[in-house]
């Protein structure tokens, strides 16, 4: 809630830093909001910085050229003829052993533009009164003073002390009229005065009925009450001596009021103090004392809490072992062996291992394989999210810094916001990494093409070898119609090479290519695996971090708007 100045507040508020001040507090209530309840804001000093940004808006709109003055005090201390000596005339009912004053009664001096105020201020029409057409030349130095008669405060009726609550609360100037017989009033000073500490500049105590007593009784009394508001955080509070009988002391009451209006800051002042005190009571909650301290620039030094550097390193690895990416990587190497070996593998091995193999259907396995892959997910449920909950409690045990309340709160909570989201997100990131398909590449086609040729070579040896046997060493059949090469058992030594030399080749071939494969495919893995990592650790920032890491910055912009709502900083 930002207030909205009349002219003259404004340059004022601009000069002491209120509106900045209000805004920050403003703020502060915010970012309480929604971090209430057990262990976090209390409700109760939300509405009190509530009602104070509620008044100062409501004041810092209103005439700018009038100063609320109140008189309060109990029965027969004398307030309401005090009211009607500085009003100049019997406005105010007075009463003696019982209280008279039932509503608050004004009088202005200078009406213009004074309504809305005492609307607001709630005095009834029939008890306001103005002084414009009456003013004396020594009076005009008090135009704009809007002056109270408040109710009696320890009435017997219930509206009279809540209106004196109310209007304590939204009056530029406090005077509290105090008698010889009850100055001391336990009653008063604690309900009244002691919760005014802090705002001296806008509270003055006045010791009315001096015709009473005699000088030496005076000084007495002046300086018992000084005690006791020296006692009270009161210091500062200015105590007057005024015999509304016979008019002692009045004057110097009288230029107070004057001195009030005429700085015109009265009302800001209020406002700044009122601030001040509900502002201090956000501290605990900033533990500004360890966050960093004011220079004399007026700049603040904030110690930026953040996670630990390696955090999104150290999720990474958790997120990795959650989702089994080991295995993952295992399967995807397996699947590319048994891939290439359909290219660069011996086809006479590869028969020999699939006329042997257990598993000869080898083709539905690598389909399988293939698939299992593609359907990797890393669901909600199971060892994988018992793993990501672990790792996330590990971080918020062992990475948030030591924090105030509620933000040590507040920000575990937000490392593990979005757990529920994370297992299909690694799942996600897992199938994007993997490879489009099984594909070949193009020198496993190459070398299927070499070992076809050789698996040929060998088949024609073989065929070869076969037929010298039949022909040439069996005699079998007619020799006349064939070349020598098939019939003379001299080439069998040569058939006899090209098999070999074929089937030898062949597997040297699929050694060597297979040695290849293994460390292409390991190069492979290893970018799998750097890809995986990084897809994790954007996770781990997207999911974790940064919602850590905006909680944190909540915290630090907290500080610096609890560092210039209390005036500590931010501002000259």
């Amino acid at each position: 809630m930002t207030a909205t100045m009349s002219p003259d507040l404004t340059s004022l508020a601009d000069r002491v830093g209120l509106s900045g001040r209000l805004s920050a507090l403003a703020r502060l209530v915010k970012a309480g909001w929604s971090r209430r309840g057990p262990g976090g804001f209390s409700a109760d000093l939300l509405a009190d910085a509530s009602d104070v940004l509620a008044r100062a808006d409501q004041r810092l709109m209103l005439s700018s050229n009038h100063t609320v003055v109140s008189l309060a005090g109990g029965t027969g201390s004398g307030k309401s003829s005090l009211f009607n000596r500085l009003a100049g005339a019997d406005f105010s009912t007075v009463g003696v052993t019982r209280p008279v004053t039932r509503d608050a009664h004004a009088c202005v001096w200078g009406v213009a533009d004074s309504g809305p105020l005492l609307e607001w201020l709630g005095v009834p029409r029939r008890y306001r009164y103005a002084r414009s057409s009456a003013l004396g030349r020594g009076e005009q130095s008090m135009m704009g003073l809007v002056l109270l008669d408040l109710p009696d405060h320890d009435s017997v009726m219930g509206h009279s002390t809540d209106l004196v609550d109310k209007l304590v609360g939204m009056s530029d100037l406090m005077i509290w009229v105090l008698d010889p017989q009850k100055y001391a009033d336990a009653a008063v000073h604690r309900r009244f005065l002691v919760p005014l500490a802090g705002h001296s500049e806008v509270v003055a105590v006045v010791l009315n009925q001096a015709d009473l007593l005699t000088p030496g009784q005076i000084e007495d009394c002046v300086q018992d009450l000084r005690r006791l508001l020296d006692t009270e955080g009161l210091q500062d509070v200015q105590v007057l001596v005024t015999s509304a009988k016979n008019g002692d002391g009045v004057e110097e009451l009288r230029k107070l009021l004057i001195d009030a209006v005429s700085a015109r800051k009265a009302a800001a002042a209020r406002i700044s103090a009122d601030v001040d005190k509900v502002a201090a009571r956000f501290e605990p909650y900033g533990d500004v004392a360890i966050a960093g301290a004011a220079s004399a620039d007026g700049s603040s030094h904030l110690a930026a809490e953040t996670l630990g550097a390696d955090v999104e390193q150290e999720l990474s690895a958790a997120f990795a072992a959650a989702a089994g990416v080991g295995a993952i990587a295992d399967a995807l190497r397996s699947a590319r062996q048994l891939r290439a070996m359909d290219y660069v593998g011996w086809p006479v091995s590869w028969l020999i291992e699939r006329m042997t193999s257990r598993d000869p259907i080898r083709k539905i396995r690598l389909g399988k394989l293939w698939a299992e892959l593609r359907g990797v997910t890393a669901g909600p449920s199971g060892a994988q999210r018992a793993e990501i909950d672990n790792a996330l409690t590990k971080v918020a045990d062992e990475q948030v810094p030591p924090l105030p309340r509620p933000w040590s709160r507040t920000v575990r909570a937000a490392v593990k916001s979005n757990a529920d989201d994370i297992p299909p997100a690694l799942g996600a990131e897992i199938g994007a990494a993997l490879p489009a398909d099984a594909a070949a590449d193009g020198w496993w086609r190459a070398i299927g093409v070499l070992q076809g040729l050789l698996l040929g070579c060998v088949l024609v040896g073989a065929a070869w070898f076969v037929s010298l046997l039949i022909v040439g060493v069996g005699g079998v059949g007619s020799t006349s119609s064939l070349p020598k090469l098939f019939t003379d058992k001299f080439y069998l030594g040569w058939a006899s090479a090209v098999v070999m030399i074929g089937l030898l080749a062949g597997w040297l071939t699929a050694k060597v290519c297979t040695r290849a494969v293994n460390a292409a495919v390991s190069r492979e893995i290893e970018d799998f695996q750097r890809e995986i990592g990084s897809r994790m650790a954007v996770v781990a920032h997207d999911m974790v971090v940064a919602p850590a890491e905006l909680e944190l910055a909540e915290l630090e912009q907290f500080r610096s708007d609890l560092r210039i709502a209390t005036g500590h900083g931010g501002l000259r």
